[in-house]
């Protein structure tokens, strides 16, 4: 049973969540909130129904970036590598990132990285 949150949760509380799941679990779109934070859950499933490979969310600060989601910049269509340029973090990946501010909401966060996943075309 999936874990509800209120938009109002301070999206700090929530940005490093960490499953104990086993390493042979599945990822798939019925499986993902099991291997992401609830703060990246619906801009995950909006990733994944677009076909754009994820590698990885979550806080960001142990690299220096924002909190998000880390593409494969690689594997994006041309179209979508155009929307991604600005977010490159390497050569080979992109960064949905949002800044994540202490009186930040779930809910404000949510809503920006949605924004975000959804200017993506599908590939």
């Amino acid at each position: 049973m999936k874990q509800q949150f209120n938009k109002n949760t301070p999206a700090i509380e929530l940005v490093d969540f960490k499953s104990n799941i086993d390493s042979n679990q599945e990822f798939s779109r019925e499986t993902m909130h099991l291997f992401c934070s609830p703060l990246f859950l619906e801009a995950m499933k909006v990733l994944f129904d677009k076909n754009i490979q994820t590698m990885s969310c979550g806080s960001g600060k142990e690299r220096g970036i924002l909190a998000g989601i880390t593409g494969n910049f690689e594997s994006l269509s041309e179209e979508n590598k155009e929307i991604a340029k600005d977010m490159l973090i390497s050569k080979k990946e992109f960064r949905i990132g949002v800044e994540l501010k202490d009186d930040t909401t779930f809910g404000e966060f949510e809503e920006k990285i949605l924004e975000i996943a959804n200017s993506f075309n599908e590939q």
